[in-house]
């Protein structure tokens, strides 16, 4: 594998949906570039893993809009928005996105907003 296309080789070689682990579930954090489509029966929560190594990226997205979705962390890491620390994001409407990077922060490996689209975080 060549530097200058790795991730187009990535993209190629790897499955990139993760499951939707259903309402109170964890979000499996098996890879890097996965995505989530999330689907909600009424108001629902789910938890994202606790990231094990900085420079993971993953996606979740609300694929239908059965109610709206609240995604915690898994352990005592925080959901680092950037404007402060929040613990919680919010999806309210279909299409509601939220891109995620694992980073370190002091010493500790937390989940921090990379984009937002419709996600309310708190």
């Amino acid at each position: 594998m060549s530097g200058h296309n790795v991730l187009q080789e990535i993209a190629k070689t790897t499955e990139l949906e993760i499951l939707d682990p259903g309402s109170g579930g964890t979000i499996a954090v098996d890879r890097s570039f996965g995505i989530c489509p999330v689907v909600t029966g009424g108001a629902e929560a789910r938890k994202i893993a606790s990231p094990q190594r900085p420079g993971i990226i993953i996606s979740i997205c609300l694929k239908t809009d059965g109610g709206d979705l609240t995604l915690t962390g898994e352990g005592s890491e925080i959901l680092n928005s950037g404007l402060g620390t929040e613990t919680t994001a919010t999806f309210a409407d279909a299409g509601d996105l939220l891109t995620l990077i694992s980073i370190r922060k002091g010493s500790t490996i937390c989940w921090s907003s990379l984009a937002s689209n419709g996600v309310a975080m708190s």
